[in-house]
């Protein structure tokens, strides 16, 4: 436990070690229902080691964990609790041999995925290398999958081990730091048809598996507006905190000085305003404006224009009159932001 970051320390003991924790409700819950021992024992260092870049918020990845077991052991609790599914609960229990058994583990798929190996005599819950999706998604997704494996391999009374499928391997991009241009390192398709399709269906996620706003905007789509509001000023809208941070370093370096004032003042005064949401510093807006009192300069907003297409990257979605809109879907790697 010493090896873990804090936070996951933290996770552990609130949301996983907890006697009253959801996902120990869940198990116990399971183990009343079908009458036997039930164990889920997570390896959390390589579960950190594996995720734990998805999630800056590395409590969030413990709750997301304990949520997945949870909507698991709840899906079979639901099953085997059925009559209906009488034959469906006798062979799962006849193969768990006396002893429920889930495990948990990474793929390299971006979809998660649950078999069964009689190799461990237990249940494997494969964790997507990405977030882990909401709750009530799993236990969709889980209900449809027990039942379907269980019930296909006892009418077809073949063996009951199905291993996990070849990962599937998707396109790695990054972005060139002098162009601003993004670039696919390897892309291999996914094959057409997987074991196990995700259920077609759109649910809410739950708030609490949702990282804070500050680490949330940092994943992409990025979005940003420029809003040319006359003359004297220039407003500039982003969700992507270090794009605007970034544009008004760059505009500070290059501002030309006021001479009619005593104190040289810059032509143009750039300023960031904060977010009004979330714990740490985000920006979400930028203004450029000038003082007409003291000066005839004029701003345009095509500097910012040519920054925000040709060296960010960002691309145009539309323009009216004097407001323009950008998007981005390729993620910044790094910032020192």
């Amino acid at each position: 436990m010493s090896r873990l970051p804090i936070k996951v320390q933290v996770g552990i003991r609130d949301s996983w070690d907890n006697q009253d924790a959801p996902v120990q409700k869940a198990i116990r819950n399971l183990k009343v229902v079908v009458g036997v021992r039930v164990s889920v024992d997570p390896e959390w260092p390589l579960l950190v080691s594996d995720l734990g870049s998805f999630y800056p918020d590395k409590t969030i990845l413990v709750v997301s964990v304990a949520a997945a077991v949870e909507a698991c052991c709840t899906a079979l609790t639901t099953l085997a609790d059925n009559e209906a599914n009488e034959q469906w609960a006798d062979k799962f229990l006849e193969r768990a041999d006396g002893h429920v058994r889930v495990f948990l583990e990474t793929s390299k798929s971006r979809e998660i995925n649950i078999v069964w190996s009689d190799r461990q005599k237990g249940l494997v819950v494969s964790f997507p290398k990405g977030a882990i999706p909401s709750p009530s998604y799993m236990l969709s997704f889980f209900t449809g999958c027990l039942r379907k494996v269980f019930e296909e391999n006892a009418k077809a009374g073949t063996s009951p081990s199905i291993e996990p499928t070849a990962a599937d391997d998707w396109a790695d991009m990054t972005v060139d730091n002098k162009t601003g241009t993004a670039a696919v390192l390897e892309s291999l398709q996914p094959p057409a048809s997987t074991q196990h399709q995700s259920p077609a269906i759109e649910v809410v996620p739950e708030v609490d598996i949702i990282p804070r706003p500050e680490e949330l905007l940092l994943k992409p789509p990025y979005h940003l507006t420029v809003r040319d509001l006359n003359s004297s000023c220039i407003e500039v809208q982003c969700s992507h905190s270090p794009t605007l941070q970034f544009l008004s370093d760059y505009l500070k370096k290059w501002a030309r000085t006021n001479y009619n004032l005593t104190n040289r003042p810059p032509l143009a005064e750039i300023k960031l305003h904060q977010s009004a949401f979330g714990l740490g510093i985000v920006y979400d807006r930028l203004t450029v404006t000038v003082e007409s009192r003291h000066t005839t300069q004029q701003i345009s907003p095509t500097l910012l224009l040519a920054m925000v297409e040709g060296v960010l990257g960002y691309k145009s979605m539309s323009s009216e009159g004097r407001f323009w809109t950008f998007r981005k879907d390729i993620e910044f790697k790094s910032s020192r932001y």
